[in-house]
Parts: structure tokens; C-alpha cells; sequence
């Protein structure tokens, strides 16, 4: 009699250990099968952008549509860094027209100061898009991660 109850309670342990393993992979599966929605979902958007641009030559791109901006932070960034840059070219330009004496040095004096001005406000809007576009991100990570209960 000993002998059979022994028994039994192996085989509730290993009822367990299959139950537990059962579960896993039934859980790997679900994982599984989310990751490969993602994979087809991502296939199709790159094939439409392939069947949208097959006929086009490398070189009849606008630069202007070479970025697609996904919402409104992304478009507002963009416009910020390329005001940005567009300002430092300019200040840089003018700089060499000054040394050689293109332009007068208060004229320079007066522009670099509007364009250094206009080029804090754009950097200084870009790096509150940034921390809003970082402060977004973290909360979507925080919803995407599995919530444990102790």
C-alpha cells in the first residue's frame, strides 16, 4: 500500500511538471505567433512601399520625400534640425564672405546675431520635442511590459 501512494505522489509531481510545461509552451506559442503578425504586418507595408516605388529611379527622389515624419513631434523635429543646420550654413557662409570682405563687418555683426537668435529657438524646440518624444517612448515601453504580480 505504501509502495502505491509513493507512487502516486510521483505522478502528481511529474502531473506538475508536464502541466507546468504545457503551459510554457503554450505561452511561447501565443509569443510566437504575435511576433510573426508583426513580421507579415511589416512585410506588406515594405512590399507596397517596393510596388509604390518600382517604377522610380534612385536620383527622381525630392529630398523633401525622402522621410516620412509619423506623427507630428517626428515632422516638427525634422523642421527644427533642417531650420537648424540650414542657419548654421548660412552663419558659415557669411563668415567666409566677411573674412574676404564680401560684406561689411557690421552687416555681419547684425545678421550672425538674428540668425544665432532664430537657431536657439529652433534648438531649444528640439530638444523639448526630443524630451517629449522620450517621455512617450518610455510610457509605451511601460505598457508593453508584462506586469508581475507578487
Amino acid at each position: 500500500m505504501e509502495g502505491l501512494f509513493g507512487a502516486q505522489a510521483v505522478l502528481r509531481q511529474r502531473e506538475e511538471v508536464v502541466s507546468r510545461g504545457v503551459k510554457e509552451m503554450h505561452d511561447e506559442k501565443e509569443a510566437l505567433e504575435q511576433q510573426l503578425q508583426m513580421v507579415l504586418m511589416n512585410s506588406d507595408v515594405l512590399e507596397a512601399w517596393l510596388r509604390e516605388n518600382a517604377g522610380k529611379k534612385p536620383g527622381s527622389l525630392e529630398a523633401e520625400d525622402a522621410f516620412e515624419c509619423t506623427d507630428a513631434l517626428s515632422k516638427q523635429m525634422l523642421d527644427c534640425t533642417a531650420a537648424d543646420l540650414a542657419i548654421e550654413d548660412v552663419i558659415y557662409s557669411m563668415d567666409k564672405a566677411a573674412q574676404e570682405g564680401a560684406i561689411p563687418f557690421d552687416q555681419y555683426l547684425r545678421s550672425v546675431r538674428l540668425l544665432s537668435r532664430e537657431q536657439f529657438f529652433h534648438r531649444a524646440t528640439g530638444i523639448k520635442v526630443r524630451a517629449v518624444q522620450m517621455q512617450a517612448q518610455v510610457a509605451s515601453m511601460a505598457a508593453r511590459a508584462p506586469h508581475y504580480v507578487s
